[in-house]
C-alpha cells in the first residue's frame, strides 16, 4: 500500500511499515483501520509511507476446513471468557468499523486467504480488506473456495487468477514458509508492525495499539522525534 511519490516527497526519506497479520484475527482488523487513520496523518504530513503485508497464521494446525467458531472460542478463552472476547466490537466500534462476531459459525484455516493476498501483490489492499469484512461482518466461511473466489473477484482479482493462485502449490508454500518464519522468530501474537527507514535501525509495535501510537512511530522512524 505505498503512498504515490510527488515532486515534494521524492528524496525524502520513505519509511517502510511491514505488517505481519492474520485475516481471522480480530485485532488485525481493528490495527488495519488504526493504520489507514495514521496514514492519513502521515499523508497530510508530507511524510512518504510505504506498506507491505506479512502472512501469519495464528492457527497453523487448523484443519483445512476449519472448525466450529463456537468450539474453537471455548477451547481458547474458556466459557467465561466468550463476553470478554466481544470487547473487541467495541474497539471496532470506535474506529468505525462494522463488526458481526455472532455471524460467525466457522474458525478458518487461513492459509487459502493468505495465498490470495500474496498473489495480489500490489494490489494487495483491496483484498485484504474484503477479505476482512467478508469474514467479521459478513461471517462468511473463508475455508470454501467459492467464498474465496467471490471475494477475491468482489477485490478487483479476475476469477481465473484467483483459482490459479490457489491451485498453486509453489504460492502456498511460499506463504505457509513465511508464515513459519514469523513464529520461528518469536512472533507470537498480530497485528505486528516493523518500522523502518534508511536513517532509522527497524523497531516493532504490536498489537491494536491506536492510530496516534502508530504516527508517532512513522515519525520516529522518518528521524522527526
Amino acid at each position: 500500500m505505498p503512498i504515490a511519490m510527488t515532486a515534494e516527497t521524492l528524496g525524502r526519506s520513505v519509511v517502510n511499515i511491514e505488517v505481519v497479520h492474520d485475516i481471522a484475527c480480530p485485532w488485525c482488523y481493528v490495527g488495519h483501520a488504526q493504520l489507514k487513520h495514521a496514514l492519513h496523518e502521515a499523508a497530510q504530513a508530507s511524510i512518504p509511507v510505504a506498506v507491505t503485508w506479512s502472512p501469519y497464521m495464528l492457527n497453523p494446525a487448523m484443519p483445512q476446513q476449519g472448525m466450529s467458531r463456537h468450539d474453537y472460542l471455548v477451547a481458547k478463552f474458556g466459557e467465561a471468557g466468550l463476553d470478554r472476547y466481544k470487547r473487541v466490537e467495541d474497539s471496532a466500534r470506535a474506529e468505525g468499523l462494522p463488526m458481526s462476531l455472532d455471524s460467525i459459525t466457522v474458525q478458518p484455516n487461513t492459509l487459502d486467504a493468505h495465498v490470495l493476498i500474496a498473489a495480489a501483490s500490489d494490489e494487495a489492499l483491496p483484498m485484504i480488506e474484503r477479505l476482512f469484512e467478508a469474514f467479521f461482518c459478513e461471517g462468511k466461511n473463508l475455508t470454501q473456495r467459492q467464498q474465496l473466489l467471490d471475494s477475491a473477484e468482489a477485490a478487483g482479482m479476475k476469477r481465473s487468477h484467483a483459482a490459479s493462485a490457489l491451485d498453486d502449490g509453489l504460492l502456498r508454500k511460499r506463504v505457509r514458509h513465511k508464515a513459519e518464519e514469523w513464529a520461528s522468530r518469536g512472533v507470537q501474537g498480530v497485528p505486528a508492525f516493523r518500522f523502518s527507514s534508511e536513517s532509522t535501525e527497524g523497531f516493532w509495535l504490536q498489537g491494536a495499539v491506536g492510530s496516534a501510537v502508530l504516527f508517532q512511530a512513522i515519525a520516529e522512524a522518518r528521524g522527526d522525534v
